[in-house]
């Protein structure tokens, strides 16, 4: 059975709105969500295009409405519901208002209970970034620390598992830091031709989305940590290891990344370790195994 990684926490904020106290729309929005006034949330949502609000202060306010339709849906769910009955709710939200990342990251469950694991990795990844966005997601509305490392685990995992690659940022730049919250291995899914240490084209599209990360954070170093499944003998396996990470280490020297990199070579001594292994058959576990983690330093 899915774990299920929604944020169950019911927003509430007491006495004054913090900050955009002068866009009135926010105000009202706050009060709603306090009191739990759906209706009313999303009616000032509306308004507040047309009154004396920023275009952050809009957002915001839109944001909160969504905080307050999230809420109810936790409170459904958490009380024996399936969150799958609020998928449309919960892609309204996304399309409305575009977050916030509570909203995004309940999409990544549906979607990886749908197996669609690549769509769940965009998810999960816009969830990361949505959150670390301090000025949609102010520090009441943040996920904590514990949270983001989830985020960013389940992300990492669906893009090993989903069958194309999909990128390592969604909205801007690559990032190894959320709200102060390093994060410093990636998993990367760059596929080789069974057996070997060449890329599949799927391989050589996600070494590509690597460098192209890799130039966004410009790392002085990095190390390159090849992993294996556990098909054949633990001596080749390791030797397999080291010799993928070695082929993924002349690509990122030869396009574009000026750092030092070190080769680790871990054969099948450290699986990947899911959120939740009985989702997933036996290819597809081997599938996370074989992975090469970028320890950035």
């Amino acid at each position: 059975m899915l774990k299920r990684s929604l944020a169950a926490t019911l927003f509430v904020l007491a006495g004054a709105a913090p900050a955009a106290a002068a866009c009135d729309a926010f105000t009202g929005v706050v009060e709603a969500l306090n009191a739990g006034d759906e209706q009313k949330a999303h009616a000032l949502a509306e308004t507040a295009g047309t009154a004396n609000c920023s275009a952050n202060e809009r957002a915001l306010t839109g944001r909160v409405a969504s905080l307050v339709t999230f809420n109810r849906i936790v409170a459904a769910v958490g009380a024996g519901g399936k969150l799958s009955d609020h998928r449309q709710a919960l892609e309204d939200l996304q399309r409305q208002y575009g977050g916030p990342w509570q909203v995004l990251d309940a999409l990544g469950d549906l979607a990886r209970e749908r197996k669609d694991y690549e769509q769940a990795a965009r998810f999960y990844q816009l969830a990361l970034e949505d959150g670390s966005n301090e000025t949609l997601t102010p520090d009441w509305m943040a996920p904590d620390e514990q949270y983001i490392l989830r985020l960013d685990k389940l992300a990492s995992e669906m893009r090993l598992a989903a069958p194309r690659p999909v990128q390592l940022a969604m909205r801007g730049g690559c990032k190894v830091s959320f709200r102060g919250v390093k994060i410093k291995k990636k998993s990367t899914p760059v596929r080789y031709v069974f057996g070997t240490a060449d890329f599949t084209p799927e391989g050589i599209e996600a070494a590509k989305d690597l460098a192209e990360c890799l130039k966004a954070v410009k790392p002085t170093s990095i190390t390159l940590i090849g992993h294996t499944d556990p098909v054949g003998s633990a001596d080749a396996n390791y030797k397999l290891s080291v010799a993928r990470a070695e082929t993924l280490k002349s690509y990122l020297s030869s396009n574009g990344y000026a750092g030092t990199i070190t080769v680790v070579g871990k054969g099948e001594d450290q699986p990947f370790k899911p959120d939740d292994a009985s989702a997933y058959d036996t290819e597809t576990l081997n599938q996370l195994h074989r992975r090469v983690e970028v320890d950035v330093e």
